[in-house]
Formats: structure tokens, C-alpha cells, sequence
């Protein structure tokens, strides 16, 4: 009989909405199932030995449970109970089938994301909010955040996009493969399975004070809250679609991907790609309490 995990992830927003039966219910029939629940940051799973992993949890656990099965070539199903759950509201929503397929993902020098990689103003917040707020008070633990994560970061890059190059220092790098991120629906560009990421520069204007936090106020505002409808490029602020994205980093410097913390040096490689192995959104609602 084929072998199926399930791996819930306790420490996400909302895992206390995941019915345990409910999936061994459903996946119990055409599979031997074991459970693998997760209650620590530090816990590890294998997909090997299976033939499908069912992924219960945020976006953290899907990019985890992507590049796990993605190595392993094992089928993946990923439930969104997340705080945001980005990855399955922007992926998840090609019509009202059970599962959707997913047929690519992009890569961050090898690994994959489901929705984001960035670093700079505000990207902390997607891996240094607390686990227990998060489940406390869900969305408000992320808001509560904002003023301290409210700052003017100063990032040097080098970028090349599809041969056209940008230099300087950044309060924001993002290469996003989503319509949204922290909730913001601002990329209206976004079609899913295109090939390519869209990229997002904005300018640092210098050190971190007072003056230089007002200045950076008008680009994360016309980013985010305004949204784009189509490209941009300014002195300050470049927004574009990518196929062949190269950032050359200055320094060795953390990323959020997809809400966990990840550091990259050097030359960071961002490219659209397709796995072998099969990888699914699946529709919570019959799984929930």
C-alpha cells in the first residue's frame, strides 16, 4: 500500500482550526498513513520513504515541505493555515477545485519559494513575530511589530534584470512570485505560472534616522497601499518583471523567504524553474474544526 505523511505544524497561526481526523479520514482510504506533528522549531521531517506528503501549516511550512520533496522527487499537497497564507491565497485560487497544481516555482540560488524573497524595510516581520501571538491574536501580532521594523536599511547591490542593471544601496530588495505579500494585494501584474518574478528596488536615501525613515514613507506607500498595474522605473523606485534576475550582495545579508530567515553572500541567482514532482494547493474547508 502507498505510504503517506502528514506533517501539521503546531506553531502556525491558525493550527489549532486543523482537524486531525478530518485528514486521516480522507487520506486513510488510498494510503498508510503516519502523522508527524510539529511542535518545535528545531523538529525535522524526511519526505523519504513516501509517496505523498500532506503539509498542514504557514508559508514557512510549505517552502520547507517544497524543497524537502522537491530533493526527495515525492508529491506534496499543502494545506494554507498560516497567519496569511500567502502562498495558498495567490496560488490557491484558480477556481473552486479541490486541489490546484502548481507547475512552477522560483528559486533563490537552488532554493525554492513559494512566494517571496526579500530583505530590507519591514522583512523581518515574516520571521521574528512570536509563535504564540501569532496564535493568540493572529494578524495584530504582525501590526503590533510594524513601528519597531519601521526602518531605513541600507543594502548594497548590484542587480541585473534580463540584462538591464541597477546599482546602489536599498531600504528594500523583493523578488516576489505572488500578487500579494503581508496581506498587500499590490502586484497586478501577477500571473500565475508566467515564467518569471517581479522585482521590486526601492532607494535607500542614507542612514537610519528621522528624516531618511519620512523619505522612504512615499515609495513603500506607492508600493504597497497604491500597488502596481504596470512597470516602473525611477530614480528611487524600480518595479518590473523578470525572467533572469542576478543580485550581487555586498555583504552577507538575511533574507525572508517565504517567512523564514535565510542568508545569502555573494552572487543570489533568482530563477523560474519546474521540478519533476508534483506539487498541490488544497482547499481547507473540509479539514477545518
Amino acid at each position: 500500500m502507498r505510504k503517506c505523511l502528514i506533517v501539521i505544524n503546531r506553531l502556525s497561526g491558525r493550527a489549532s482550526r486543523i482537524d486531525k481526523d478530518k485528514l486521516l479520514a480522507k487520506f486513510g482510504v488510498a494510503y498508510d498513513v503516519t502523522v508527524r506533528e510539529i511542535s518545535d522549531k528545531t523538529e525535522q521531517w524526511s519526505p523519504d520513504g513516501y509517496d505523498l506528503v500532506v503539509a498542514c501549516g504557514g508559508d514557512g511550512t510549505f517552502n520547507r515541505a517544497l524543497n524537502r520533496c522537491a530533493e526527495a522527487n515525492v508529491t506534496l499537497i499543502y494545506y494554507g493555515f498560516g497567519t496569511f497564507n500567502e502562498c495558498a491565497k495567490a496560488k490557491g485560487t484558480r477556481g473552486s477545485r479541490e486541489f490546484i497544481r502548481l507547475y512552477e516555482y522560483a528559486a533563490a540560488n537552488g532554493r525554492f519559494f513559494g512566494y517571496v524573497a526579500a530583505t530590507g524595510s519591514f522583512t523581518p516581520l515574516g520571521y521574528v513575530v512570536d509563535v504564540e501571538a501569532k496564535q493568540k491574536i493572529g494578524v495584530l501580532a504582525y501590526l503590533l511589530r510594524v513601528v519597531r521594523e519601521y526602518k531605513v536599511w541600507n543594502v548594497g547591490a548590484r542587480v541585473t534584470a534580463d540584462g538591464d542593471e541597477y546599482s546602489g544601496v536599498y531600504t528594500l530588495i523583493m523578488a516576489i512570485d505572488s500578487m500579494r505579500c503581508f496581506g498587500f494585494r499590490f502586484n497586478r501584474l501577477y500571473q500565475p505560472d508566467d515564467g518569471k518574478v517581479h522585482l521590486l528596488l526601492i532607494k535607500s536615501p542614507g542612514k537610519d534616522n528621522l528624516v531618511n525613515r519620512a523619505k522612504i514613507f512615499f515609495p513603500l506607500f506607492r508600493a504597497f497601499f497604491i500597488g502596481f498595474g504596470k512597470e516602473k522605473t525611477g530614480k528611487n523606485l524600480v518595479f518590473r518583471a523578470v525572467q533572469d534576475l542576478d543580485i550581487e550582495l555586498d555583504s552577507p545579508t538575511v533574507f525572508d523567504v517565504d517567512g523564514d530567515a535565510a542568508e545569502f553572500a555573494g552572487k543570489m541567482t533568482v530563477r523560474v524553474t519546474r521540478p519533476g514532482h508534483e506539487v498541490y494547493i488544497g482547499d481547507i474547508t473540509s479539514l477545518v474544526r
